[in-house]
């Protein structure tokens, strides 16, 4: 919800975050409330309180987010150390397959590997799915078979524990990239109503305390008070002014910029 308000007499503006970067959102709400707290009951804006559960609500799905995000990267991680342990035990496999079906080779597809009769030749999986489907069908094959009658090289158990282990840890990265994805679009959501309800508050306060005069006050808000920019794009002697001491006179009036339009990333969703 952009809000705009120019006065053409005064040499400053206000700026507020754009709402795509929760970051930025965040961190003026957390000055916002703390300000805030220093001031009697009556004396806060009636937006007080539910920006406050918002900021309250945004920050626990931002840790939820960081959680599934680690979750993830582990089950990455360990998935990558596990491709060349997989490598080998379904060369192993394929060895002991290729020697077993030697006449007949395209008997090799029971154990899950692909056969390819233009060639006459059984070839090895290339990606995780492949891989990850041949573990399954080998071992439901050897299963199937009488112990006396199994494969020995590699062992059937030390399969079964690499595929248990390999299909433990895809699920955790898709569970942890699902929850990642879901707090991403919790967190935005709130983000945008947290930046709502800021801009409605800064007016509010524009309003009450300061009759509608950009007062650098503001900044005890956390909101930016920065110098307009002349006519040929060059700002003002600070394009931020300090926060002023107890006491201190407050400028005129001035504008207030809505948020500008920037990418966002895909996975943080954050601009």
């Amino acid at each position: 919800m952009p809000i705009s308000y120019q006065d053409f007499n005064s040499p400053n503006h206000i700026r507020f975050p754009n709402p795509y970067k929760r970051s930025d959102v965040i961190k003026l709400a957390q000055s916002f409330i703390t300000y805030e707290q220093t001031l009697p009951i009556e004396q806060q804006t009636p937006f007080t309180p539910l920006i406050s559960e918002l900021l309250d609500r945004v920050l626990t799905y931002e840790d939820e987010l960081k959680q599934a995000e680690r979750q993830r990267q582990s089950a990455a991680t360990a998935l990558e150390r596990l491709v060349a342990e997989t490598k080998e035990i379904i060369w192993n496999m394929w060895k002991s397959v290729t020697a077993k079906c030697s006449g007949k080779p395209v008997q090799a597809t029971r154990w899950g590997f692909e056969y390819k009769a233009q060639t006459g030749n059984v070839l090895l999986p290339k990606t995780f799915a492949e891989r990850l489907e041949t573990l399954n069908s080998y071992i439901a094959q050897e299963q199937s078979r009488t112990e006396a009658d199994r494969i020995t090289i590699p062992d059937l158990i030390k399969v079964m524990n690499l595929r248990d282990t390999l299909a433990a840890h895809s699920e955790a990265r898709v569970a942890g990239r699902r929850q990642r994805e879901s707090r991403v679009e919790l967190c935005n959501e709130l983000a945008m109503e947290l930046s709502n309800y800021l801009q409605v508050a800064g007016v509010y306060i524009l309003a009450m305390e300061f009759k509608f005069k950009l007062s650098k006050d503001l900044q005890k808000w956390g909101y930016v008070i920065s110098a307009k920019r002349s006519q040929n794009g060059r700002q003002g002697e600070a394009s931020t002014t300090p926060i002023p001491t107890p006491g201190s006179a407050s400028d005129g009036g001035g504008q207030i910029d809505a948020p500008a339009e920037v990418e966002v990333d895909a996975n943080t969703g954050e601009a």
